[in-house]
């Protein structure tokens, strides 16, 4: 690019930009930013300068005149001078050559001086930042990279960093798995926006949060893809809650087993995932029964009932198989899932646990003080749902208590074999 006297002496504006930099600036450009010496000025990134609402439509500019690939026309953006006042230039670029490399030839002029534009443009960008520096929520800005463009003061409180240490650095920095924050930018891509988009956040401190997105993306002027907008909100307590919820819901709240009806679906769709097919995998359930629970509530009490059914989960956790699924039915009675076993197998997994408790009494309890009956079934491709699997469960515990409890009984094709 030739360069003399002659440019100082332009009346408008003119710079040179090489890689997102100001390389160059003119008399004229130096005075509409304010800038008393040029080093305020030149060296600079644009985006220092450009305000960050207008940012991505001046950076498409820059790169479409970067890549020789036209002149662009003139369009008005916001900036800040070297002292921080607001002006609006008028900018036409093209493409040059600065020093052997590729570059962007900028002229502007000062827009600043139409009143009305002036105070409309100093109203909106006091309520800009009235609104960014009061809000809860974080407003932010990125580019077609990913990297952080702006991002609002309340970040400060949620992630614990500040703006200026979060601007220029790629967003998914802050992500503690990259893959979830490319799979927002897919859904954007797809759907032009998203709304209460969930991720995760890791906080300066190395805390993971649970957040909430809502963002839209942006497109330059010839439609190309320039980054997104949204905002995001810290939702870990609400997540806290809503698992807390979850649990309350699933699980017994004395064993911290699968409750009835969760335990009940789980067999459900063991049932389901067979599809009625007789090559499918076998499955089993165990019908748990604590013998004589009654009176050890009523000659302990209650809070003894407690441990003793605490204690007996401990030992069907301990004896079940990787795999296998628990749960509490209601009461003194506990379902067991036994997954891709046959009736022999089960039925052994059965009889440990009828031994395992005999054998090994609740404090407090007389040495065989607590016994187990357990039924014992196997599903078959007539089984549709539950509903019969679980009957012939049942009454095969019931004939184990009635062939004197702390018995193994299992139903075969229908009928309940007797196997004290």
């Amino acid at each position: 690019m030739p360069r003399g006297p002659w440019l100082d002496d332009l009346p408008a504006g003119v710079v040179v930009i090489v890689d997102g930099r100001f390389r160059y600036a003119n008399r004229a450009a130096l005075a509409l930013m304010d800038a008393d010496v040029p080093e305020m000025f030149v060296g600079h990134p644009v985006a220092d300068f450009v305000h960050p609402l207008d940012l991505h439509r001046v950076e498409a500019r820059i790169r479409y005149a970067a890549e020789a690939a036209g002149s662009n026309p003139p369009t008005e953006f916001r900036v800040y001078t070297c002292r921080r006042g607001a002006r609006v230039l008028a900018m036409t670029s093209n493409h040059t050559t600065f020093e052997g490399r590729d570059a962007v030839l900028a002229a502007f002029v000062d827009m600043s001086h139409r009143a009305e534009m002036d105070a409309r443009l100093q109203e909106t960008e006091r309520n800009f930042q009235r609104i960014m520096n009061t809000m809860q929520d974080v407003f932010y800005r990125t580019d077609a990279q990913g990297v952080t463009r702006y991002v609002c003061p309340a970040v400060k409180n949620v992630l614990g960093y500040s703006a200026e240490e979060i601007i220029g650095l790629p967003a998914a920095a802050f992500y503690p798995d990259a893959s979830e924050r490319e799979r927002l930018v897919q859904a954007i891509r797809e759907t032009g926006f998203v709304h209460d988009f969930p991720g995760r956040m890791r906080r300066a401190d190395g805390t993971i949060i649970d957040i909430s997105i809502s963002t839209h993306a942006l497109f330059d002027e010839r439609g190309q893809f320039a980054g997104v907008e949204g905002i995001w909100r810290d939702i870990t307590q609400r997540k806290a809650m809503e698992r807390e919820l979850e649990r309350m819901a699933t699980r017994d709240e004395l064993t911290g087993l699968p409750n009835r009806r969760s335990i009940l679906s789980a067999l459900e769709q063991a049932i389901e995932r067979r599809g009625g097919r007789r090559d499918a995998a076998p499955l089993c359930v165990l019908m748990i029964d604590l013998d004589f629970f009654k009176r050890i509530n009523d000659a302990y009490g209650h809070l003894a009932g407690d441990a003793a059914l605490q204690h007996v989960t401990a030992i069907l956790q301990q004896i079940s198989r990787d795999g296998d699924v628990l749960g509490r039915l209601g009461g003194e009675e506990f379902l067991l899932i036994v997954d891709g076993a046959g009736l022999q197998a089960a039925h052994d997994v059965a009889e440990r646990i009828r031994a395992a408790v005999e054998g090994r009494p609740p404090p407090g309890l007389p040495e065989g003080g607590l016994t187990v009956s357990i039924g014992v079934a196997q599903w078959s491709p007539g089984d549709r749902d539950a509903r019969a699997l679980l009957d012939r469960a049942d009454r095969a515990m019931y004939a184990a208590k009635n062939a004197g409890r702390n018995r193994v009984h299992r139903a075969l094709a229908g009928v309940v074999e007797d196997t004290p």
